[in-house]
């Protein structure tokens, strides 16, 4: 089963929750980083505070999926939350209770635990899926959606894109014969 697409709507909802979290800069964080830059749970886990450049994430070689690196932009505001999170702490990002850094399964549970905390159907890939799905939407090229990804393959960036009633609308607009 596909991860469910969020909407803005469902987005803030969730942000809005987060804020009732025991640690809610932390699950803020994860937030942004899922649904702004479509990081994996397997990124998310091995995050190191020294990937983050003054506007770029390196994330090196193997630690993401296709055992590559991978760079994206970033805004100031994802410093922000960084400092937030971390409290002058350096290393790995993501901690839990015990201070130990999560495995990507930990990540998975903690955003299972939000969703169903907030009442909401979503997964862990619910932010990449619902990333590629706006920028689609908004018009960007999947081959830019692709590169934000870190998907070897177009195919496979392809698969996380669904249809909105938006798309839809746009697409049927203007393509009638009759009316």
């Amino acid at each position: 089963m596909k991860a469910p697409i969020k909407d803005q709507e469902e987005v803030t909802k969730l942000l809005d929750f987060a804020e009732r979290m025991e640690r809610p800069a932390m699950y803020r964080f994860l937030l942004a980083l899922s649904f702004d830059y479509g990081l994996r749970p397997m990124e998310l886990a091995g995050l190191d505070s020294s990937w983050f450049r003054t506007t770029e994430l390196r994330i090196p070689i193997g630690h993401s999926k296709r055992k590559s690196g991978r760079s994206l932009t970033i805004e100031p505001s994802i410093h922000e939350m960084l400092a937030a999170h971390m409290q002058g702490r350096t290393g790995r990002v993501f901690l839990n209770v015990q201070g130990n850094p999560f495995t990507p399964r930990g990540i998975s549970d903690a955003f299972q635990r939000l969703y169903r905390l907030a009442d909401i159907e979503g997964s862990c890939y619910s932010g990449r899926r619902s990333l590629a799905t706006k920028m689609v939407d908004r018009g960007d090229s999947i081959f830019i959606i692709q590169k934000v990804l870190g998907h070897a393959h177009v195919n496979t960036t392809m698969e996380y894109v669904s249809v909105t009633d938006n798309m839809m609308r746009r697409a049927l607009r203007g393509a009638a014969f009759i009316g």
